[in-house]
């Protein structure tokens, strides 16, 4: 059994570029053709995107918003939160906080030399105003930003995975350990993810680890949080309680994606078949950071007809540093997938270790007393 979209393993990019200025000393509303050779130049990356949308909430857009327009942006790339973006230019003139915007403008136009560029000064109190809108957001909308860059804050690195994976069936007791995998997983921005079986109980081994047999997991670990948080997927949220987590203080919501709305796929290795579903699950979101520390996500309304009845993820994360510079990780992962009918359930339990850049070394950040 495999199941893609509960996947536990790492797949992540880093933009080359930033967002380098665009347009950065036009008041003006944005353009369409200004959207269009903005994408075609960083293509799906989704920081400079997120950039971008905040230009728009910014400045507006100058070119009617339809669905066609919309569609035309889509397809040359755009994100669903840039497109979001555009979307709330129709809801109101100005942006919430035109009025302390203005005065930041201003201050940024007595800033400026005769020439018309933007100063150091301006820039810094151009940013100072994006984060005064952005503190102002409220709590989950923070979270959904971060968990939206995700995938786009990390380099390219290497990481060594310890797998245990325990089965329970018909006549067992319990669970029952079955095997122990070391798996070195290696993320380059040109050649993408790879995974490279090292040893099997100890043993070194030369099979493939595509070739393994009972329950696998590939795909993005991150993959988990941009679904939960991209507004396409209309998660609804329920905020539960806080709570101390690792000796981080926290708040606890509960998540529900419909599967109309649902991109998580399903495929029973056993017969190919494949299935979309909806899904239900859990964050622990650190008060101070706004970066999930928990995930726990499971999927619902499962088909009568298909063999895989039960399919559950959680995954915990932690600053880790590579080369010196503090990154958030996953540092265990679990996986559950079960076939009711035959009674026949697996339990993966996953450990990441020997996070590294090249071959640098790694530390665990202390958690705050």
């Amino acid at each position: 059994m495999t199941n893609r979209s509960l996947a536990t393993l790492l797949a992540l990019t880093l933009c080359a570029t930033t967002f380098a200025g665009f347009a950065q000393d036009k008041k003006s509303p944005v353009t369409k053709d200004e959207i269009l050779t903005f994408l075609k130049a960083s293509p799906g990356r989704r920081i400079e995107q997120a950039d971008l949308a905040g230009e728009i909430a910014l400045r507006g857009v100058a070119f009617p918003v339809t669905e066609q327009v919309l569609e035309e942006i889509r397809q040359a790339g755009g994100r669903s939160f840039l497109l979001d973006a555009i979307r709330n230019t129709l809801k109101k003139e100005e942006p919430p906080d035109l009025p302390r915007l203005k005065r930041a403008d201003a201050a940024e136009a007595s800033q400026t030399g005769e020439s018309g560029e933007a100063t150091p000064e301006s820039e810094a109190a151009r940013e100072k105003a994006r984060a005064e809108a952005f503190a102002r957001l409220p709590f989950l909308e923070q979270a959904r930003f971060y968990a939206l860059q995700y995938e786009e804050e990390l380099p390219d690195f290497t990481a060594t995975q310890f797998v245990a994976r325990y089965a329970q069936k018909p006549g067992y007791k319990d669970w029952k350990l079955e095997d122990k995998l070391e798996i070195e997983l290696t993320y380059r921005i040109k050649d993408g993810e790879k995974y490279k079986l090292l040893k099997m109980d100890g043993k070194p081994t030369t099979m493939k680890y595509d070739n393994l047999g009972g329950s696998t997991s590939t795909g993005e670990f991150g993959s988990l949080l941009s679904a939960a948080f991209e507004p396409g997927s209309r998660a609804e949220f329920k905020e539960l309680r806080q709570e101390v987590f690792r000796k981080r203080k926290t708040i606890v919501y509960d998540f529900r994606v419909k599967k109309a709305f649902s991109r998580n796929v399903i495929t029973d290795k056993n017969t190919a078949q494949t299935v979309t579903t909806g899904y239900q699950g859990t964050l622990w979101i650190d008060v101070e950071t706004k970066r999930v520390l928990r995930i726990e996500q499971a999927q619902e309304g499962m088909p009568s007809n298909f063999a895989i009845s039960l399919a559950e993820t959680a995954i915990e994360y932690d600053w880790i540093k590579i080369a010196d510079q503090p990154y958030l990780l996953p540092i265990s992962a679990q996986v559950l997938l079960g076939r009711d009918r035959d009674r026949y359930y697996t339990r993966n339990e996953i450990e990441f270790k020997n996070y590294r850049k090249f071959d640098s070394d790694i530390k665990f950040l202390e958690p705050d007393k």
